[in-house]
């Protein structure tokens, strides 16, 4: 079987957490990153094993359908996060059996046994538990800091951003207002279901802080020209 990892946006990793996710993955792993080209130093000096960088065009979010329906702060926070995943997931080459989504400033606890996982097309897999958050409803949310899907489950996905708030309109301060649930609801619509990954822990060290970003701070970016 033939696995990519994918990361988008900005550096945020130690040495520390990419010895942890070369342990976690192996190394014999092809590995691609798309971000804003003022974050391209930070990621080409940090010597992760990447594959191949893609650069993020820009955006004016204020002119996009999501920031008609989630303008805040977590809104604009999501918005770039599925916006760098998108270009990732439409330039990266289309060899691979399955696609594992990944972010730079989390640790493993375990090594991901895929062997013990009958990975399925047009299912996404995702960890029973994050840093945030205990257990979670498979039918209204999901992890979306790490998952593991085939082709056309990340082409869904990189859709997400540019698609969803074009036909779902959702307002903001509503209870499923939020990344975790509009993506949910999202592969829903495109027949897409989701499994969980048991006894495949992890931890956020976002260069020292290990609460959520929706507690301490959304990183958010500069689009105005």
């Amino acid at each position: 079987m033939k696995l990519a990892i994918l990361y988008a946006g900005p550096y945020r990793g130690t040495f520390d957490i990419l010895k942890n996710h070369l342990n976690t993955f192996g190394d014999n792993i092809d590995i691609y990153v798309s971000c804003f080209e003022h974050y391209l130093d930070e990621w080409k000096s940090s010597n992760w094993p990447i594959t191949e960088y893609f650069v993020t065009p820009y955006i004016d979010f204020d002119k996009t359908n999501w920031a008609k329906n989630r303008n805040d702060a977590a809104g604009q926070s999501g918005f770039w996060q599925f916006w760098n995943l998108k270009n990732v997931i439409d330039s990266i080459p289309k060899n691979y059996d399955f696609y594992i989504k990944n972010r730079n400033d989390i640790i493993f606890n375990d090594k991901l046994n895929l062997k013990s996982i009958e990975l399925l097309d047009n299912v996404l897999y995702s960890p029973n538990e994050s840093f945030h958050r205990k257990d979670w409803d498979t039918n209204t949310w999901l992890n979306d800091e790490f998952y593991i899907g085939c082709e056309r489950t990340m082409r869904v996905i990189s859709k997400f951003v540019t698609d969803y708030y074009n036909k779902n309109s959702h307002h903001l301060n509503t209870p499923n207002a939020s990344n975790e649930s509009q993506l949910r609801i999202h592969l829903n619509q495109n027949n897409i279901n989701v499994s969980k990954l048991y006894n495949f822990s992890y931890s956020k060290n976002h260069y020292g802080v290990t609460s959520p970003s929706g507690l301490v701070k959304f990183q958010l970016e500069n689009y105005k020209k």
